[in-house]
């Protein structure tokens, strides 16, 4: 990408790219980028970002505003260097600004104040003082103290000073029990005169006056504080505060500096282990040996020995990604010494996993156990770079969401490799080798039911096999629940299935075996598209046209060319449609595979266009 990002909100609101100060001037610009960086690499509801802009009276042009100021700020990250389409992607309902978590000082503060929380229960004091004191340096002033903000904005501002105020009471903590509390008396001091209401600095001071053999100051502090509780507000001190005033009183031992408690010894380093973590491979596989042999020499030619190798494997749901990343694996798998690593990044659920979670999951596939794995993203990722630097791994990666879901789990040594599937190309894997991967031709159709059912199965009723293909779009998912069904059913004749698979109307519902479902696979790409594609589909899909041009399109949807060629080429990224043909000037046609084309028929006639996706 060649820019380093920096975005700052805890104080004044700053944005650089590379050397350049990029932050907007315009207040609303301001507000649409902070709400988006507060969210950063989740998905902003464009409702939100109005309601946070215009609150209870938006004008009526507040979407098409919305959308230019989110292309001025896409410009001008582009003006910068960064690509803005990759910076601030349109998602269902919203947008999502994708950047690296490090170059965010909320992702910073966050991941240095959950480190200094572990250290300070596992007793470990003086890392507690100095992670705390680095997270508190990084504000400066107030959260967003120049962005104008609404109700989203004011709470987020408030939560971070919330947490802002627990780092501060954290770090507090653990210079009293280091025996600092001499140090800490003027910034208590302080800290009582900026946040009046806050008892826990007020306790914190007492205590520390009264170790300082400052009894005296020590019990002024509490009727101050009481005095001004009752003024104020017409409440007397917490029971916790009370019971110090009392000890105080009484010079109490429990309030003398307890006695350090002794380091336990480091655990002996954890012997290296293999882990061994790819599924199953198919033994019906139905070889792709054009696509197949270009992954495994992508992945292990001698030509990669100074970076690492990825592949990138996309394609529409149900089209064999998967079952072809693992199969590769099993082919290839001895060439790693230190095992295989496999996680369902469950890119197309509602939920993805956080990379986070899932570096803790190859880290503990590894053999570390959880007390040797930090808390923190930030503390994870540093320690699988250093744990996988000399490991030779292959790593699969399945249902990938995005490039930065994906950059992190990548090991950082030269000996290693990594499959990744994905619907949608993921942008930012740069050095990946994107490798698309299509439906199936008829004869490898017939080839997979023949390896399902057997040949004579397949050769007694050649012309009903072959249907049932055309009828499955070609698609690996649909033809492998046909042969199943047909496979534990060794009475039914190929017809019978064909038959059933004949009504467009029940087709979906046919095409469903035990855990595997083309409708389920559908939905799950559906779920991916905001309102206004998902009607521009059903619309498409409705037409029972077979291609798409951007001019039929536009004469479907009621829109202009350039719209259309904007939905087609969104639809085309989503693995909704095809390419069907394409000429050197650039123009092409789309097309909508079978099942697909039948499930957004059937959202139409149902009267609920995606609506409870």
């Amino acid at each position: 990408m060649g820019t380093v990002m920096h975005f700052k909100v805890l104080g004044t609101f700053e944005v650089r790219i590379g050397e350049q100060d990029l932050t907007p001037s315009a207040p609303k610009l301001r507000t649409v980028l902070s709400l988006l960086l507060i969210n950063y690499n989740r998905i902003t509801r464009a409702d939100s970002l109005i309601d946070e802009l215009w609150g209870d009276s938006p004008p009526i042009s507040a979407a098409t505003t919305l959308q230019t100021y989110i292309y001025q700020l896409r410009r001008m990250m582009t003006a910068a260097g960064h690509p803005g389409e990759e910076f601030l992607v349109t998602k269902a309902a919203g947008y999502e600004a994708q950047v690296p978590p490090e170059a965010i000082d909320i992702h910073h503060f966050e991941r240095l104040v959950q480190q200094g929380r572990e250290f300070l229960a596992a007793g470990e004091l003086e890392q507690t003082s100095d992670t705390l004191g680095h997270a508190l340096s990084l504000w400066r002033g107030s959260a967003l103290t120049d962005v104008p903000r609404g109700r989203l904005l004011e709470a987020h501002a408030i939560k971070l000073e919330e947490s802002h105020l627990n780092a501060l009471e954290m770090r507090m903590d653990a210079a009293l029990r280091l025996g600092r509390h001499r140090e800490q008396i003027s910034e208590l001091k302080e800290l009582t005169s900026t946040y009046p209401i806050c008892e826990g600095f007020y306790s914190r001071l007492m205590l520390a006056l009264y170790r300082s053999e400052r009894r005296s100051e020590a019990l002024t502090v509490y009727r101050r504080l009481r005095s001004m509780l009752n003024e104020e507000l017409g409440l007397e001190p917490s029971q916790p505060v009370q019971r110090l005033q009392q000890a105080i009183l009484r010079g109490d031992p429990s309030l003398d500096l307890p006695p350090r408690k002794v380091e336990a010894p480091r655990p002996a380093p954890v012997p290296r282990t293999a882990p061994a973590e790819l599924p199953p491979d198919i033994v019906d596989f139905t070889d792709r040996s054009e696509v197949r042999a270009r992954i495994e020499t992508s992945l292990i030619s001698p030509a990669n020995k100074k970076a690492l190798p990825i592949v990138s494997l996309t394609g529409m749901a149900g089209v064999g990604k998967t079952a072809l990343a693992t199969h590769v694996g099993h082919r290839i798998r001895g060439r790693f010494a230190d095992g295989q690593l496999y996680l369902n990044l469950r890119g197309m659920s509602a939920e993805p996993r956080e990379p986070g979670d899932a570096l803790g999951a190859m880290l503990r596939a590894g053999g570390l156990r959880d007390s040797q794995i930090p808390g923190g993203f930030e503390a994870r990722r540093s320690l699988f770079r250093t744990w996988s630097a000399d490991r030779s791994l292959l790593v699969v990666l399945d249902d990938a969401y995005s490039g930065a879901q994906v950059r992190p789990l990548c090991p950082t040594g030269p000996n290693s490799s990594v499959i990744v599937t994905s619907r949608s190309p993921l942008y930012g894997l740069t050095s990946a080798d994107q490798m698309e991967l299509e439906v199936f031709d008829i004869d490898s159709g017939l080839e997979l039911l023949r390896r399902i059912i057997g040949d004579g199965r397949v050769a007694a009723e050649e012309d009903a096999a072959q249907e049932i293909v055309e009828m499955c779009g070609a698609l690996p998912l649909g033809l492998r629940i046909a042969g199943e069904r047909l496979a534990a059913a060794p009475h039914w004749t190929l017809e019978r299935c064909r038959a059933k698979l004949a009504d467009e109307r029940s087709r979906l519902a046919e095409l469903r075996w035990g855990d595997l479902d083309v409708r389920t696979r559908l939905e799950d790409s559906f779920r991916q598209l905001n309102p206004k594609m998902r009607e521009a589909f059903s619309v498409l899909g409705a037409s029972r046209e077979r291609d798409f041009s951007t001019h039929s399109t536009a004469g479907l949807l009621n829109i202009s060319v350039s719209s259309a060629e904007e939905v087609l080429t969104h639809l085309i990224d989503m693995r909704l449609m095809t390419i069907s043909q394409s000429s050197p000037q650039g123009d092409y046609s789309c097309a909508i595979p079978e099942l697909t084309r039948l499930y957004g028929v059937q959202c139409t006639e149902e009267n609920r266009p995606h609506a409870a996706l």
